[in-house]
Formats: structure tokens, C-alpha cells, sequence
């Protein structure tokens, strides 16, 4: 709700917060889409009669002329401090209670189970503690967070010496009110009470923020400060003779910010509490407060949100830290990771898959040859299985199954081609001696009509008929089937007409073999293979080298030197957000690092077993070394090698006229 109306504080700080440089490019979207939140959500509190115009979400009437004395700024400073180790506190107890959850194994399984019901569980136990006729009572439990706010920044004293008789209250400031205890006590009820259950309500799976219960208990502790000092001074503070009054609502206002800023690791939160009251009068008593509260805060716990980044293990980059000299002795060669995967140019699929199936990593470096070991670029993982699928996928293998077919088609019409061939051959033999008939006693009473014999060349053959082939249908096979060798009633009226006899050879008077023949068509083809055939196949698909031409390649990943110091790298990882760098030497890849690498550099965890212990070529470089000694590298000595080589120039006149003569 605080970053709705906050146009220039909610881009500041939406900067402050992200873990990576933010690209100034950016500052005008940033300001285009505040500007317009902004304007929409006030526009809807105007046309909803809530409000008569656009005006300060929690609009404030301090003194402008006097609205702070000299003398005040050391209480504003107790804010500050004070502020500083109670954000520390509240993330430490916010994380403290994530880890025992964490811890508890039997309930934490349970409660992966039942997901509804640790938020139900929170939210009973909270509105069970704020129920106004309980408990709630003691510390204005009836008000809503936003009303609470408002009467916070309320610029009226509630109690001059905090007894109960003398309350002035207006409107919803008389939650703070009850006849038994006095302002303070409700000021301090309501703090520790708001401080452990906001602590805990932001622990559950409900995106409701944390920064605005934050927000109000800073608010509650400046209020309480500020009921302080009124009590101490009820007369106010004598400045020329001039008494002013402690005004309690700028003492709400600094802690506000302070206690918000102190949590986020932020300072736009003073530029926040400017906006949402509407007034700047307090401008310096709240940048004192929130940068000693940062500087506090920084300085024991991290931010609330690097600490839930913490939780989750999300990759992250912590800073540097302040004094840490010896750091900046660390390289990179001292951190990287050399058992990297890679694959080489010349690869197979098999070693695709093996490296696809032995790691998790979302690229692999493409080297030349595992002998060369020249980067020359990096590879996604998807990309790699999507090389992979195409490879053993079902679309090559039914392409394998058409070019099979395609092939024993072939064969098949060769071996047709020489069987017609060869009854041609037989048919012209046949035909070349007459056949005379004799009357015996055998034969038929009916005469046979005889017509006069054509040759054989000038007979229509069987074979020799083209066959009409119908056009291709859409069959839902995907497989059609033509019968290239078939009796049918066409060629037996054929024959008879021809009136060939057949041979009285018991040889060729064997029934003719009908071959059906089927041909694969070129639409969809069946998979017919078996799975020991597909695994065969696979088998040999997978010795197959890799073909990288549809693969897309990143051709200059980002790369270290070995020799690159840690405050660098951190540098460079934090402009350009990278979450991995390779390390080169001479173009060769030698190594890789993560953030995870240099997360544990930074720390100073680079650990074996838990034990904290300095990086292994680290000693060789203590601040008590000689740092003008040249350090051997590759470079070094491939220049060493070189050296006495001298390199190509232009002859010079004097050597010009030597030749000459």
C-alpha cells in the first residue's frame, strides 16, 4: 500500500533492494509505471468517496515555522540506534522461527501435507491475542493497521505525565485508552506483541509483505519515545525564550522510517515517510535516525530479504564486507572449480547423453578437443536435448523405416524386372516349333476350333501389361498396398484369347505362386519395429558424431583469467548479474566459477568438513610478500619462450643503402 502512492521512493527503493546494479536505462520506466500506480490508486480513493482530492495517504499537520529543537536530536539518535538492533533482532527471529519449523521433521512433514493449515493456525493464534474484548484491549486491538497508523502520526499528546484521567482523545485515539494502565503500557504491549507475531505471520506462504507491519511498529516505538520526552518535558523545551512543545507525531515518523530502514537495509524509507505524510519538516532528524539504524543493522544481520534468500538457498552475491584486506589476496584460479564439463566439437551422441545424465547444469562449455581444450563458446542444456530427441526421436525412426522400405522396394523391382525377363525368354522359345494335332482314339468328340497361332512377339504379354495404379488416397494407415503379382480375371480372358497352352511339363503345370508384394507409400508410415530392433537402433544412433549446425551456440561466453582478483570478480559479477564465468588461460578452459564459489570466498567458508580454512594458494600471497616479484603464468612463459625471437620491422635508410652496395 506504501509503494502505491510513493512515486519517486518506490523507485529508489524497488533500486536499493534488487541484488544486481540497476541499468540506469531503466529510471524512466521505473518513475512511468510509479507515476501511474500512484495516480490510479488515488483516483479510486476519490471516485470511491473516500477522499475529496489526491492527497497524502496519512496526511500529517506539524509545525513548520519550530517543528524540531536542537536539544531533540540526541532522542532521535536513541531512535536511530535503538531502531538499528531491532530490525537485527526481527530478522533474526524471523529466520530463528523458519529454522525450528525447519527442524522438526515430523511437523514439518505433516504441515507439507496439510498446507492450509499452518496459515490457519497463525492466523488464529493472532486474531485470538487482538480480539479487542481479550487481550487485544491492552493494546488497540479494534484498530486496523491503518487506523493504528494514523493515530500514531496523530501530532497531539495523548498524556502529559501518561495518567489515564488526562487523556485527551479524538476519534479512534481512544483505543488507547483503558481505565487499568496508562499510555506507555499500551505503547509497549503493543510493540512486543506486534514485533513476535509480525515475525511470525511472515513466515507463512502468503504473499502479504512485511514491510508495513515493520512500518508501524517503528511508528510505535517513535510514539513511544515521543510520549516520553512530553512526559519528561511537559513544558516543552525553553529555546530563546521561546518554549515549543514536544510534538510526539515526528518522534512516530523518525521511528518509522528508521525501524523500516533498519530491516530492508534500505535509506529511501526517509523519502517513503516523506510522501506518505505529506511533509518534509523532519527531513533531518530522519536521515540521522535511518542511516544509524542501516549502519547498526548492516553490521549484525542481513536485510529481511537476503535473509529469506538465505533460507530458500537461492543463489545469491553477499558484499564484500568492511576491513576484510586479505580477501583481495584471493584469485580466481584459488576458488574455481576445475573438474568441468564440457564437450568437444567432434563429440558423439553417446557422450551427450552420458554428460546430459552425470550433471544438472543449465550450460556446458564447447571445446575444441579434449586435447586442446580451446573455449569456443557454451551450449544450454535444453539445446543439447533438444539434439538429443531429434537424434532418437520417433520422427527419425520412422524416416529410417521409409528409407528401409524404400530400399526393399528397389530390390523387390530388380527381382521382378529379371523374373519377367525370364518368362519372356521361356514364352519365345515355346512359340518357335509348330504344334500339329493327330486324331486318335483319345480324342474329343466335339471339335476344336482352331485359329491361326500368333507369334510370340506380336502376342500381348500378361506381364508385359501396364497396370493402372489408382492415385494416392488418404488412408489412415499410412501404409498402402499394391499387389504387383495377382491373378485376376482380365489376364485369364487374356489368356484364352491368346489361346496358349499350356506345356504338358508337370513342371510348369504347378499352380503359379501369387507374391504379395507391400510398398510403402510416401505419406505416414507404420511403426512396426520391435524393441530390441529400437534398441539397436538407438545403439546406433548414438555412435553417430553430433551435428551442432542447428544448435544455437553462444560464441562468447563471458571468461576470467586465472589470475583475476576476488574484489574484481565480485565487481563484475554484481554489473552483469552473471551467475557463472569460465576461467581461460590462453583461450584453453581451465576452470569454472559460480556464485556459489565466490559466495564461499567472500564468507570465508571455503570449507573441508565444516572448518573454516583459507583458500589453498592463498598463503603465497599474504600482505607481508614482496608484491613487485613477477608471477609465472602461461602468458609469462609463453612470452619467455618468444622472447629472443625479435619481431618484424621495416628496414631502416642506413640498412637500406648496406644492401644496396
Amino acid at each position: 500500500m506504501a509503494m502505491c502512492v510513493c512515486v519517486c521512493a518506490g523507485v529508489l527503493f524497488s533500486i536499493e533492494v534488487t541484488s544486481t546494479f540497476f541499468a540506469v536505462r531503466n529510471y524512466w520506466r521505473g518513475f512511468f509505471a510509479a507515476t501511474f500506480s500512484a495516480f490510479i490508486f488515488r483516483v479510486l480513493a476519490v471516485w470511491n468517496k473516500d477522499e475529496e482530492t489526491i492527497t497524502a495517504l496519512f496526511k500529517t499537520n506539524f509545525r513548520l515555522d519550530f517543528p524540531f529543537d536542537l536539544q531533540e536530536l540526541p532522542a532521535f539518535a536513541v531512535i536511530g540506534i535503538a531502531s538499528g538492533f531491532g530490525g537485527a533482532l526481527f530478522v533474526y527471529l524471523n529466520r530463528l522461527i523458519v529454522q525450528f519449523i525447519r527442524n522438526q521433521k515430523a511437523i514439518n512433514k505433516f504441515l507439507m501435507k496439510k498446507r492450509l493449515l499452518y496459515p490457519a493456525l497463525v492466523t488464529l493464534l493472532v486474531s485470538t491475542l487482538t480480539f479487542p474484548p481479550g487481550f487485544g484491549q491492552f493494546m488497540a486491538g479494534k484498530l486496523t493497521q491503518k487506523e493504528a497508523l494514523v493515530t500514531l502520526l496523530d501530532n497531539h499528546t495523548w498524556a502529559k505525565q501518561g495518567i489515564a484521567e488526562e487523556f485527551d482523545f479524538i476519534g479512534n485515539a481512544q483505543a488507547w485508552k483503558h481505565p487499568q494502565v496508562n499510555v506507555f503500557v499500551t505503547l509497549v504491549l503493543f510493540i512486543v506483541m506486534k514485533f513476535w507475531m509480525s515475525a511470525l505471520a511472515t513466515t507463512i506462504p502468503v504473499p502479504c509483505g512485511a514491510f508495513m507491519p515493520v512500518f508501524v511498529i517503528g511508528a510505535a516505538f517513535g510514539r513511544l519515545v515521543g510520549e516520553s520526552m512530553a512526559a519528561w518535558f511537559p513544558d516543552g523545551i525553553h529555546s530563546d525564550g521561546t518554549i515549543y512543545t514536544i510534538v510526539p507525531g515526528g518522534y512516530a515518523v523518525v521511528g518509522a522510517a528508521a525501524l523500516s530502514g533498519a530491516v530492508t537495509h534500505t535509506v529511501s524509507t526517509s523519502v517513503i515517510v516523506f510522501e506518505l505524510t505529506g511533509q518534509i519538516s523532519h527531513i533531518l532528524p530522519v536521515m540521522i535516525a535511518v542511516i544509524l539504524a542501516n549502519a547498526v543493522a548492516q553490521s549484525l544481520q542481513p536485510s529481511l530479504y537476503d535473509s529469506i534468500i538465505r533460507i530458500k538457498k537461492l543463489p545469491y552475491l553477499p558484499e564484500l564486507g568492511w576491513g576484510h584486506h586479505e580477501k583481495y589476496n584471493i584469485r580466481v584460479e584459488d576458488i574455481m572449480v576445475r573438474d568441468v564439463r564440457y564437450i568437444t566439437l567432434n563429440c558423439c551422441y553417446r557422450d551427450l547423453h552420458n554428460v546430459l545424465l552425470t550433471g544438472h547444469l543449465k550450460t556446458l562449455a564447447l571445446v575444441e578437443s579434449a586435447e586442446s581444450m580451446i573455449l569456443l563458446g557454451s551450449i544450454e542444456r535444453a539445446q543439447l536435448q533438444s539434439l538429443l530427441s531429434q537424434q532418437l526421436g520417433r520422427p527419425r525412426r520412422l524416416e529410417f523405416i521409409r528409407d528401409r522400405a524404400a530400399a526393399e522396394k528397389k530390390r523387390t523391382s530388380v527381382i521382378s524386372n529379371s523374373i519377367s525377363e525370364e518368362e519372356n525368354r521361356r514364352a519365345s522359345q515355346e512359340v518357335r516349333f509348330q504344334i500339329s494335332t493327330e486324331e486318335s482314339s483319345f480324342s474329343p468328340t466335339r471339335p476344336v476350333p482352331q485359329k491361326p497361332l500368333k507369334p510370340a512377339l506380336k502376342r500381348s504379354s500378361v506381364v508385359e501389361r501396364p497396370t493402372e495404379i489408382p492415385p494416392n488416397s488418404n488412408d489412415n494407415s499410412g501404409i498402402a498396398l499394391k499387389n504387383l503379382f495377382c491373378a485376376s480375371p482380365e489376364m485369364e480372358g487374356l489368356e484364352k484369347n491368346n489361346n496358349v497352352e499350356c506345356p504338358t511339363s508337370p513342371e510348369l503345370r504347378k499352380p503359379s505362386k501369387r507374391v504379395r508384394i507391400s510398398v510403402v507409400d510416401d505419406g505416414d508410415v507404420e511403426d512396426d519395429m520391435t524393441i530390441r530392433e529400437i534398441a539397436e537402433w538407438e545403439e546406433n544412433q548414438l555412435d553417430e558424431q553430433v551435428n551442432f549446425n542447428n544448435c544455437k551456440i553462444d560464441p562468447a561466453p563471458f571468461q576470467l583469467v586465472e589470475r583475476t582478483s576476488l574484489h574484481k570478480t565480485h565487481t563484475i559479477f554484481s554489473l552483469l548479474g552473471l551467475d557463472h564465468a569460465y576461467v581461460t588461460s590462453i583461450g584453453r578452459l581451465i576452470g569454472v566459477v559460480s556464485l556459489k564459489e565466490l559466495r564461499k570466498a567472500i564468507e570465508g567458508s571455503v570449507t573441508v568438513k565444516g572448518v573454516k580454512v583459507r583458500p589453498p594458494l592463498a598463503s603465497f600471497r599474504d600482505s607481508g610478500t614482496s608484491s613487485s616479484e613477477n608471477e609465472a603464468t602461461e602468458l609469462h612463459k609463453l612470452w619467455d619462450r618468444h622472447k629472443s625471437m625479435s619481431l618484424p620491422r621495416e628496414p631502416t635508410s642506413s640498412e637500406s643503402e648496406e644492401k644496396s652496395q
